[in-house]
């Protein structure tokens, strides 16, 4: 960054060097080298009270605006007293002053300046050829003017004037120019000092009475003389027309001034927008260009990756190492989802068996039923549709309700199918200890309950078993064996689907 003292230091040495200056111009400071935000402007002003700025994007205004970043510098002139030096530079005193390789004019078809090469002074183009415009001179806009038909031979003087300078002094040379008549091929212009060209090549506006200012700075070195000249390259011979007034020639002092201006180009990206359903989870991914960027959510998080929770707009604002800022936004939509939900009312589920389902899903519009059998459907109301189940097993019953932003919940249910309830006895068995039929067991399906008395063949209690698969191994309550012969048995039960039945039969124990 530049400092003051440095600045002061640059502008002693610029007066040193342009010994004309007398100090007490006004200072031209454009301020420190400098960073803006993007999206802002920065104007850079130069002190009033010079006569010409030259700025380095070749802006001529006192201030600029400047909306990018780069080096920016100005150049103050200010001319130095009163004592212009070019004689009649005005031309109020008539063609006096300056000598030219351009001929009075000698009249013809068109008036006076007929014939390429020729001049004259006058108050407007239009009285010297019929076909000039009518123009006021830059003056005044009713004084006179030097004006030229076009010479078709290269290197003609058009004005040229001797002034005597001092060694090692800045002078600013300027006039202005106009066409004098509308043109697509307005003149082409060389400035000279001392037979060097100075300047680049200028052309005025190819609008007729538009003037427009040639100027350009000088050093005399070790000259003491200024031979000024002024020719015109184009030598077509139509439309290169022109005039000349406000030649001058004068003392200048330049002051100058340069800044850095560094735009700040942060962007914040808060991603694309959303759109989810309610049970998913998704998130907004912020970024930014500049490495070292800090980061704020409008929900006060300062990741680059939130988790949004609500439907809503989410503001994500970047801000840069050097303190500028820059925001986007991204929408978030979360669907509601429907809700699945439905009943089984088995008939039995003792095998075969059917159930019977009843559609409660709130918020959906379409509907994918899996009964578990191998059937599926998709009718929304099953209140009055059956399935049957043919063999034992569990089966799972799946809905999947959808709605119309195709967000989905899905339901299950098992259900189970058995076999029917029954008990069955074998007529003989042999409790020996020889290992094989030693017991006797009653085969149970799907019983939960059972109670099984067995009685001698005079009615007689002997054994009784109260729980289901429990066996009997041939002996009385007391422990004694029971002796060969015919048993009876009676037994009652509650099966699987809490149904009672009872039922009766006999025994051969035979050792």
């Amino acid at each position: 960054m530049k400092q003051i003292i440095a600045f002061l230091s640059t502008n002693l040495i610029a007066l040193s060097l342009y010994s004309q200056c007398s100090g007490n111009e006004p200072i031209i400071f454009l301020g420190n080298d400098t960073v803006v935000c993007q999206r802002q402007n920065l104007v850079l002003t130069a002190a009033n009270g010079y006569d010409v700025y030259t700025w380095s994007n070749n802006q001529t205004t006192p201030s600029i605006t400047v909306n990018s970043s780069g080096t920016y510098s100005v150049e103050g002139v200010i001319q130095m007293g009163t004592n212009e030096l070019v004689v009649n530079g005005k031309f109020e005193n008539g063609a006096t002053g300056f000598t030219t390789d351009y001929i009075p004019g000698t009249g013809g078809t068109w008036g006076l300046l007929s014939n390429p090469g020729q001049y004259a002074v006058s108050t407007s183009p239009s009285n010297v050829h019929n076909n000039f415009n009518f123009c006021g001179d830059h003056t005044t806009g009713n004084g006179k003017m030097y004006i030229a038909n076009g010479s078709d031979l290269a290197n003609t003087i058009v004005w040229s004037q001797t002034i005597a300078v001092q060694p090692n002094t800045n002078y600013n040379f300027s006039t202005w120019v106009t066409s004098v008549e509308n043109t697509s091929n307005p003149a082409i212009l060389q400035f000279f000092v001392n037979n060097i060209q100075i300047g680049s090549v200028f052309s005025p506006s190819t609008f007729g009475c538009e003037w427009s200012q040639f100027y350009n700075l000088w050093n005399s070195g070790s000259n003491t003389t200024a031979i000024i000249s002024i020719k015109n390259q184009n030598i077509d011979g139509g439309g290169n027309d022109f005039a000349l007034d406000d030649i001058s020639f004068i003392p200048y002092c330049l002051n100058q001034d340069t800044i850095t201006v560094i735009f700040d180009t942060i962007e914040a990206n808060a991603g694309q927008d959303l759109t989810f359903c309610d049970y998913d989870t998704q998130n907004l991914v912020g970024n930014s260009n500049e490495p070292n960027s800090t980061f704020l959510w409008s929900t006060n998080e300062t990741s680059s990756t939130i988790t949004p929770l609500n439907s809503g707009q989410y503001t994500f604002t970047v801000t840069s190492a050097n303190g500028c800022n820059d925001t986007d936004t991204a929408v978030v939509t979360i669907n509601q989802s429907p809700t699945a939900l439905f009943t089984v009312t088995p008939i039995t589920e003792i095998v075969p068996f059917e159930a019977i389902i009843t559609n409660e899903s709130q918020n959906a519009t379409t509907f994918m039923w899996n009964f578990g059998n191998g059937l599926t459907q998709t009718t929304a109301d099953l209140s009055s549709v059956s399935s049957s189940y043919l063999t034992i097993g569990d089966y799972t019953i799946t809905l999947i309700a959808t709605n119309t932003n195709n967000c989905y919940d899905t339901s299950t249910i098992e259900i189970h199918g058995i076999l029917p309830e029954s008990l069955i006895a074998t007529n003989v068995f042999s409790p020996n200890g020889d290992g094989i039929n030693d017991e006797y067991q009653f085969r149970l399906e799907n019983i939960s309950e059972l109670k099984i008395t067995i009685l001698n063949r005079w009615g007689n209690e002997i054994f009784t078993i109260d729980k289901p698969n429990q066996t009997w191994n041939g002996k009385d309550k007391t422990g004694e064996d029971c002796i060969n012969g015919v048993y009876f048995y009676k037994y009652s039960a509650k099966g699987a689907m809490n149904n009672q039945f009872e039922g009766q039969g006999f025994i051969h124990l035979i050792k």
